[in-house]
């Protein structure tokens, strides 16, 4: 591999640009009979080729941005976006059109293409791109100049529309190295648009409702839209109907119930219980994982039984929600995994009627709900002890103890009535055994 013609770099040119001209400049028509598509790939993504001559031309790789998003490694494009009237005027690709929050051209204030104007093929790496034309073979013009699209004019604008083309392309709960391919420009600006305009929102919301089956609460698919509202970092036109999205009536999928799969921590957020609670889950059987290892907040677990098993409780109108019975719950130290597994056990009548999330769907009496969360309470007491109690049976000074707990490695109990912090016994045998003594169950 050798080069008789070595052109200065440009300022601010990107590393792939740069190669490109290089190889243009001397005689080479077709990028892929130079270079391999591993090499491509390295060079683009700004990693060594292992071509040691190769390497050592390219520029130094630069962060082009300082700004994140979690589901990503790398902040680079993979794929190119340029400016037409750049290219034509100086020839060259500017390192910062592989920045994922620049959409536009800052010296010409026109938008960054993607796709081709004409045939809305999607632009590559290669060698006829310096030319100013499209790089589909069955194209070929000359790409034209777009105007800028003003929602997505600073970075921040395009990470938010990010977020939400993510949601559109299925593609919200993965973490990828780059940005996907599959985000184009015309996605973003349709993201921008629904975003900024409620109309657009609306018919966003309905269609992601639709993938819901009537037997799901809505959150199974609203859950991801609460993620991305948390996290934008614009003010927005259709904000005021992203948060009201529960609020509106959909139509909704008569498909059946699938497999659901989603990471633990996930899970646990759209079924309303804390991720030690989903294991609690897996052991009674309605929820199961992929992994025989313990389980992680990482961990696929697939939720679909939690929702087979209440389709089975027809509605009863005598029966009230548990988001009704939020307070109460908080005093009695109930969650939706204590009323998961109690009706499953067959010691609470409940109903089921899918509505927003869990909290709105499984319908309880409340004379017989009132029952069972004292009985719960009585229970807790029978299997816990007061944190005085354990430091007199254990040997472990209280201050220790209290240590233990406000670190998070000593889990407490709380009682309604009772202010104070209850300790598991089992947890209690397990601090006797680090001071060596013998205790058994009847304590």
């Amino acid at each position: 591999m050798r080069f008789p013609i070595k052109p200065s770099y440009y300022e601010a040119e990107s590393g792939i640009g740069y190669v490109l001209r290089l190889l243009k400049r001397n005689g080479i028509q077709s990028e892929s009979r130079v270079l391999n598509k591993a090499m491509l790939t390295s060079i683009i993504k700004g990693r060594s080729t292992k071509n040691e001559l190769l390497d050592h031309l390219i520029p130094i790789t630069r962060t082009l941005s300082s700004l994140k998003i979690k589901c990503w490694t790398h902040a680079r494009l993979l794929t190119p976006q340029v400016c037409p009237d750049c290219v034509n005027q100086y020839g060259y690709f500017r390192a910062q059109w592989q920045n994922p929050f620049l959409r536009h051209c800052i010296i010409h204030e026109c938008a960054l293409l993607s796709e081709c104007p004409h045939c809305n093929s999607p632009l590559q790496f290669t060698i006829n791109l310096l030319n100013g034309r499209c790089t589909s073979p069955l194209c070929g013009l000359r790409l034209t100049h777009m105007p800028l699209n003003n929602q997505l004019k600073s970075p921040e604008q395009v990470h938010d529309a990010y977020l939400i083309a993510k949601v559109i392309v299925d593609d919200s709960n993965t973490r990828t190295s780059f940005p996907p391919k599959e985000i184009t420009s015309t996605l973003l600006n349709r993201a921008a648009d629904i975003l900024n305009n409620p109309d657009s929102a609306r018919v966003f919301l309905s269609e992601r409702a639709k993938r819901v089956p009537t037997d799901l609460p809505l959150n199974i698919e609203f859950h991801k839209i609460e993620i991305i509202v948390q996290n934008l970092l614009c003010e927005w036109g259709s904000l005021s109907t992203l948060y009201e999205m529960y609020n509106s009536e959909y139509i909704r999928s008569k498909a059946p119930i699938t497999q659901l799969w989603f990471e633990a921590q996930t899970a646990s957020s759209i079924i309303g219980v804390t991720f030690k609670q989903i294991a609690l889950l897996v052991e009674v059987g309605l929820i199961r994982t992929d992994s025989k290892k313990a389980l992680r907040t990482d961990t696929r677990v697939e939720i679909s039984g939690v929702y087979t098993f209440l389709a089975e409780f027809s509605h009863n109108k005598d029966y009230v929600p548990l988001s009704e019975l939020r307070r109460f719950m908080a005093l009695h130290n109930i969650c939706i995994t204590d009323v998961l597994i109690a009706a499953k056990n067959k010691e609470l009548s409940i109903r089921y009627k899918p509505s927003l999330d869990l909290m709105h769907s499984i319908h309880v009496l409340p004379e017989a709900f009132d029952t069972f969360c004292k009985l719960h309470t009585q229970l807790i007491r029978d299997k816990t002890m007061s944190v005085a109690n354990v430091a007199e049976v254990t040997g472990i000074p209280k201050v220790e103890l209290m240590r233990l707990i406000n670190t998070g490695k000593l889990r407490p109990v709380y009682i309604h009535g009772n202010n104070s912090k209850r300790i598991l016994n089992c947890d209690t045998l397990k601090l006797a055994k680090t001071q060596n003594k013998q205790l058994s169950l009847d304590i």
